[in-house]
């Protein structure tokens, strides 16, 4: 820190009772006796002046962008048309991205839990099971295994980019369990719910006097566990959820970035059916739609 010298030579900074003289000078008088004693003390006098600052590099900044598009419409699913009341409710992206396994539920047309797959060859999204189904999972590179209710052991999809997809019963025994869940580290969560209460100006978690109080309703870490999407959504008296969003949390630099946003019931866009293909690309379920996010990350220096 700079001092400012004019406050150490001000008089009224002097007890009465010292005298300035008491206090030693800054620079030793020297006898200049010959030219080449006054260009050594030339050289001497920058020492006794003030030394340089130590300046602190200025930090780093990490900022976050986001670019959502739209993948496929989940209008049409092989030769069916869905009617206006499906939803996806789950989806599970290949970990390249280039596919996407989708759980959706048409109750005008009865289906609880059909599957469905969408690749970026397709048209449209084709109908891998009609109903039924309880659990899918990744088992390797392109294979697909899932289960139901109607049947024992589990279904598996060798190639989801073949021409054609086949799907054979097999016992479970010999193919890769599904995957544990990830947890979710604390101060991730931490995080998550302290920007969502800042953005709706809830300081401790809650507004008084407010119909809708704002909270986080999943977290979901990227494969590197350098990143997390997190869903948040409000909350009226009645326990009805509305006004869902996304977003995108940098961990080492707590920068957020928004991902989508609506305003309306949260199964437009469900807490459940949003998951990473990949460390920079986030997919989730927005009406009867499958929406990507590519997210980038920058660091750069303040002035650079």
């Amino acid at each position: 820190m700079r001092r400012d010298r004019s406050l150490f030579h001000s008089p009224d900074l002097v007890s009465p009772s010292v005298s300035v003289s008491h206090f030693p000078r800054p620079c030793t008088c020297m006898k200049i006796s010959s030219p080449s004693s006054l260009l050594a003390l030339l050289a001497v006098i920058p020492a006794c002046g003030n030394a340089p600052e130590s300046k602190t590099p200025p930090m780093s900044v990490t900022a976050l962008t986001t670019h959502a598009t739209q993948r496929a419409s989940f209008q049409i699913v092989g030769a069916d048309t869905l009617s206006d009341s499906a939803r996806i409710f789950q989806i599970l992206p290949e970990h390249d991205g280039n596919a996407v396994i989708t759980l959706f539920t048409d109750p005008a047309r009865r289906v609880l839990a059909g599957l469905g797959i969408i690749d970026k060859r397709m048209t449209h999204p084709q109908l891998l099971w009609p109903d039924s189904v309880t659990s899918v999972w990744w088992t390797g590179p392109h294979m697909l295994a899932f289960t139901t209710t109607t049947g024992r052991g589990a279904k598996l999809l060798v190639d989801v980019h073949a021409a054609t997809l086949k799907i054979a019963d097999t016992a479970r025994i010999g193919i890769a369990t599904p995957p544990a869940t990830m947890v979710v580290d604390s101060s991730i969560a931490r995080r998550a719910r302290a920007y969502t209460d800042s953005v709706h100006l809830q300081p401790i978690g809650s507004t008084r006097g407010s119909l809708l109080i704002y909270s986080v309703t999943r977290v979901v870490p990227s494969p590197d566990g350098s990143m997390a999407a997190f869903h948040s959504a409000a909350r009226d008296s009645s326990g009805v959820l509305t006004n869902p969003a996304w977003f995108v949390l940098d961990r080492s630099s707590g920068s957020v970035a928004a991902v989508d946003q609506i305003t309306g019931l949260v199964l437009e866009l469900p807490a459940e059916a949003g998951e990473w293909g990949g460390n920079s690309l986030f997919f989730y379920a927005k009406g009867k739609g499958i929406w990507e996010a590519e997210v980038q990350r920058a660091t750069s220096k303040p002035g650079s």
